[in-house]
């Protein structure tokens, strides 16, 4: 089995829009999603990612600079999975059912390849 990183992309802003019922019916979704995979036994980790926490270290023009993050973008990475699976299909498959792919999330399927310590 290889592990995967299912990398979550949202827009954090449009949460904002949402009732407190309606953000009680996407929690509720996730929680099922979350216990599907668990079910599993691919399950390996995850992590939310918070928007107000963090830099960007970038190197421009020699002078290396530090400041963000920067969320304004249309999609943010907002969180992580990983997960053991046999491809990047069976993978993928696990990926589909993520609840916040009904409200325009996305979802990046990476394998996760573990380099040595020396």
């Amino acid at each position: 089995m290889k592990e995967y990183l299912l990398i979550f992309r949202d827009h954090e802003r449009r949460w904002d829009t949402f009732s407190p019922a309606e953000m009680q019916a996407v929690i509720e979704q996730f929680d099922e999603w979350n216990r599907q995979v668990r079910a599993g036994n691919g399950f390996v980790g995850a992590g939310k990612l918070s928007s107000d926490l963090g830099v960007t270290v970038r190197k421009t023009r020699g002078e290396v600079i530090v400041d963000g993050p920067f969320c304004e973008a249309k999609e943010a990475v907002s969180g992580y999975y990983c997960v053991r699976a046999e491809n990047v299909e069976m993978a993928a498959e696990l990926a589909k059912g993520f609840p916040m792919l009904a409200y325009g999330g996305s979802v990046e399927v990476r394998e996760f390849v573990f380099l040595q310590s020396e």
